[in-house]
């Protein structure tokens, strides 16, 4: 799993909607972080928690998300994974999977 900086941040001051599609097996974050420009943006994805941070005006927003806490353990994301920001909106996909047991 990605280790997720501890830089300091400001408050996450953008709207931010996670939705899980269970049929595809995909959760989807979209966040409106108008009016942020595409070298403003870092997503980090670990295998069970996604991070969304903006540089701007000499500050660093940073949220991290923590989707399948909700759901059993033995979910984690996949390798399938993309983020696209099309005006201002940023959404991030992420395949959802089962984990190995050992």
């Amino acid at each position: 799993m990605s280790a997720f900086g501890a830089a300091e941040t400001t408050p996450f001051p953008f709207p931010v909607r996670i939705l899980h599609d269970h049929t595809a097996d995909r959760l989807a974050v979209v966040a409106d972080v108008s009016p942020a420009e595409i070298d403003d943006l870092t997503v980090e994805a670990g295998a069970t928690r996604v991070r969304i941070a903006i540089d701007r005006d000499d500050e660093r927003c940073a949220r991290i998300l923590s989707p399948l806490a909700s759901i059993p353990s033995r979910w984690a994301f996949g390798d399938d994974r993309s983020a696209v920001y099309n005006n201002g909106v940023l959404t991030v996909s992420l395949e959802t999977t089962r984990r190995r047991t050992r």
